[in-house]
């Protein structure tokens, strides 16, 4: 391994989660391990990052995530009601997440997780909605 290997560690780890099947690490810094889950979520294939060590996932993020996936209808709907509150300040029309959004990703904390949209004309913007309790609790947008 090169010194940028041994700076950034990055030797990837694949594991064998019970829930998740296999998983690979994103980023190891000595015991803590960046997963990446793919999945499919909200009708998109999308990329998962979730935080845990060498042995595998954080159990808390671990449920927060399984909550979040098992209740895919209320996050549905918790997304569509933040990204429709944006388009409403913009006075703009909003359709449907599937009509102005790819979605991209999932990152698990401990506390929630974010969900990040990509804007499907110009692909410029993403949009980042934040959750508690599968609750929406914020958007943020980054260009």
């Amino acid at each position: 391994m090169g010194i940028f290997g041994k700076l950034f560690g990055s030797k990837k780890i694949k594991i064998t989660d019970p829930d998740f099947g296999e998983i690979e690490s994103v980023s190891v810094r000595g015991n803590k391990v960046d997963w990446q889950v793919l999945r499919k979520f909200l009708g998109s294939d999308i990329e998962i990052l979730i935080e845990g060590d060498q042995n595998g996932i954080s159990e808390t993020q671990k449920q927060v995530l399984l909550n979040a996936l098992n209740n895919e209808t209320q996050i549905r709907s918790e997304a569509e009601k933040a990204l429709k509150e944006q388009y409403d300040n913009a006075e703009m029309e909003f359709l449907s997440i599937e009509d102005h959004f790819d979605v991209k990703a999932i990152s698990v904390e401990e506390n929630g997780f974010e969900l990040t949209f990509q804007e499907k004309e110009g692909q410029n913007y993403y949009f980042n909605v934040y959750f508690e309790n599968n609750k929406q609790i914020g958007v943020s947008i980054d260009g």
